[in-house]
């Protein structure tokens, strides 16, 4: 599995947006990727940081995606005004 995480910046009002956009258009478009294998959302509204987790069931699928990962960020920064960081991992232990 790899998960690739966008690390978020901005006001609480930018992060409000972000909240908004992620629910109700990451969350789906990231889902009906193939090879998707979940979403999580995690914000720190003392940092005014958030993190977008994106779970793949391979390292050729999270490539793949990488052109709807551009398109909804692209969509995301300019609806939000929030900057964001792109990094990838390999995950080597999971459990829920």
């Amino acid at each position: 599995m790899h998960a690739r995480i966008g690390t978020w910046s901005g006001t609480e009002a930018e992060l409000e947006q972000w909240i908004d956009r992620s629910r109700t258009q990451v969350v789906p478009g990231v889902r009906a990727v193939p090879g998707s294998k979940g979403v999580l959302l995690l914000l720190d509204r003392a940092s005014l940081r958030a993190l977008t987790i994106t779970l793949w069931e391979s390292e050729e699928a999270m490539r793949a995606s990488e052109d709807r990962r551009t398109s909804l960020q692209a969509g995301t920064n300019a609806a939000t005004g929030a900057t964001v960081e792109t990094s990838r991992y390999e995950v080597v232990s999971a459990s829920w």
